[in-house]
Parts: structure tokens; sequence; C-alpha cells
């Protein structure tokens, strides 16, 4: 879920409001997601995870939740 709310702009407060969690948390799990993708910017992490949802397709569909 936080990688679709990161798609859509939210930033890592508005993703910690959303989820009920701590800012701190939402950081250190983009962080860990940017080292695995070899990445060193929200903006590169959202196009690797981009790609990676384009060869990978999941069963969900569109979302009507906007950024706060």
């Amino acid at each position: 879920m936080i990688v679709v709310l990161l798609a859509k702009g939210y930033t890592d407060a508005a993703i910690a409001a959303k989820l009920d969690l701590s800012v701190r948390t939402i950081a250190y799990t983009l962080s860990s997601l940017m080292d695995r993708f070899g990445v060193s910017t929200r903006f590169q992490l959202g196009l690797r995870l981009g790609a990676e949802a384009s060869t990978h397709p999941d069963d969900e569909g569109p979302d009507d939740d906007e950024p706060e």
C-alpha cells in the first residue's frame, strides 16, 4: 500500500497518517526499497516500481484515493 500511495504523490507524512504508521516507518521502508532497487531518489524508485508493475501486473483495479 505504501508504494501505491507513493505513486499517487502522497508525502511520507500523508502516507503515515493514512496508514496509521509513523513517518519514520514510512521513511525507513522507502529507504529499504531504494536500496533494494539500487536507486537514490523517490522519483527513481517510482520509475523502477512502475517498470516492475508493468512486467508483473497485479489483480487490483484503480483506486479513487487522491493525495491529501
